[in-house]
């Protein structure tokens, strides 16, 4: 078994689900599907950086174009963290 991260169109959050294949992440997080997440975009094999994150129970955030706002530089993060404030009427 295998993290995956289940990107959705509306979320920056990435649903973390364990499983052996894309295809098995896809239908195990259609599970958790709530409204106003939209479609389920793209499910992806988690990479070290994000395996660490789900160990110690953090959410992991990932954009659009692979990029993550947890790794990187403060100011980085500090824009990443006042972009999803003012979403989060709707996250």
């Amino acid at each position: 078994m295998a993290w995956y991260l289940v990107f959705w169109r509306n979320r920056s959050t990435a649903t973390v689900v364990p499983a052996a294949s894309a295809g098995q992440a896809r239908s195990h997080a259609q599970h958790r599907h709530k409204k106003g997440y939209g479609g389920i975009v793209a499910a992806r094999r988690a990479n070290a950086d994000d395996s660490r994150l789900i160990r110690r129970g953090a959410w992991v955030r990932r954009r659009r174009d692979g990029s993550s706002p947890q790794f990187g530089s403060a100011r980085s993060k500090a824009r990443a963290r006042r972009q999803r404030s003012a979403y989060r009427h709707w996250l």
